[in-house]
């Protein structure tokens, strides 16, 4: 690898997850050290196992409830003090809990919200003042092509479509900051929860993708990589698509 990312230090929050995971590798195959922020860091020795690093050291795991301000907080507290501040923010938190609108419940709702958008913001907002005082930083959001509206997703739709927004008004924010700001928006990507898919599902997911083949967690990774390097230094504001028109 090229070390592009040498010397940086990076936030994964939600980074426990098989998307994570491959951003994790990729990022330590980069030259970063990493800080994966999850609510169950029971699942550490199983993540780092499945890494297969040659310097296991280089990630770091602290325990955080990203739908919490005081917890996100005391998260980029503690990633500053043990490894000098933070350079990269990657925020992953999401869910879905799926039903047609006029059955959706306000806790159906209120979850999905909380869980997207909230914690984007929250991870956002609470690393921004250390880029800006430094004048320099990438942080990179997760939304979604479902932002385009899926039948049953309502909540799921309009908290990934606001993560676009998100992106945007962030971005004009912290320019003068030097700060990048920008989000992807992957399709259908492939992990071990969507081995009980149905298969006509599958296949209405997969042509949605240009190239009608399912997407790897290392496709959206490689992007991700590009967004917090300083290739990126001139890209700011954008919803970049892996793996869907």
């Amino acid at each position: 690898m090229s070390g592009r990312l040498n010397g940086r230090v990076a936030v994964i929050s939600g980074g426990a997850g098989f998307i994570g995971g491959a951003i994790a590798k990729r990022f330590c195959q980069e030259g970063a050290t990493v800080v994966i922020a999850d609510l169950d860091i029971s699942r550490r020795d199983e993540f780092m196992s499945a890494l297969d690093l040659a310097a296991p050291a280089e990630v770091d795991f602290i325990a955080t409830d990203a739908t919490d301000d005081a917890s996100v907080r005391a998260l980029v507290d503690q990633a500053t003090q043990r490894h000098g501040g933070i350079d990269i923010l990657v925020a992953l938190v999401g869910g879905s809990s799926d039903a047609m609108l006029h059955k959706m419940t306000d806790e159906q709702w209120d979850r999905v919200i909380d869980l997207n958008l909230k914690t984007t913001f929250l991870a956002a907002r609470a690393v921004v003042p250390q880029m800006r005082e430094r004048g320099s930083g990438k942080i990179v959001l997760m939304s979604s092509r479902s932002a385009l509206g899926n039948i049953g997703q309502t909540n799921y739709a309009a908290a990934k479509a606001g993560i676009i927004g998100f992106t945007s008004a962030v971005a004009r924010e912290m320019a003068r900051s030097k700060v990048n700001v920008n989000c992807v928006v992957p399709g259908f990507i492939d992990n071990p929860r969507l081995a009980s898919m149905e298969e006509k599902y599958r296949q209405m997911r997969i042509q949605l993708n240009p190239f009608g083949e399912v997407g790897q967690p290392e496709d959206v990774a490689n992007v991700i990589v590009f967004l917090a390097s300083d290739e990126a230094r001139q890209v700011t504001g954008q919803a970049i698509h892996v793996a869907a028109w």
